[in-house]
């Protein structure tokens, strides 16, 4: 596996205080990682979705 095409290119984080942050995937990187680009901490998460596009 690897080397395919992302079907998915945005993560969007909906905070625990309703607020949401919409982060472009990249590759190799780890989710701890996309957490730190985002500013948020694991623990503040209340939903997060996987989109083509951000709305």
């Amino acid at each position: 596996m690897g080397g395919g095409t992302f079907i998915y290119n945005f993560r969007v984080y909906t905070l625990r205080d309703g607020s949401k942050r919409i982060i472009k995937l990249k590759e190799e990187e780890s989710f701890k990682e996309e957490l730190q680009r985002a500013g948020i901490q694991e623990t503040q998460i209340f939903q997060m979705q996987l989109v083509e596009k951000p709305e």
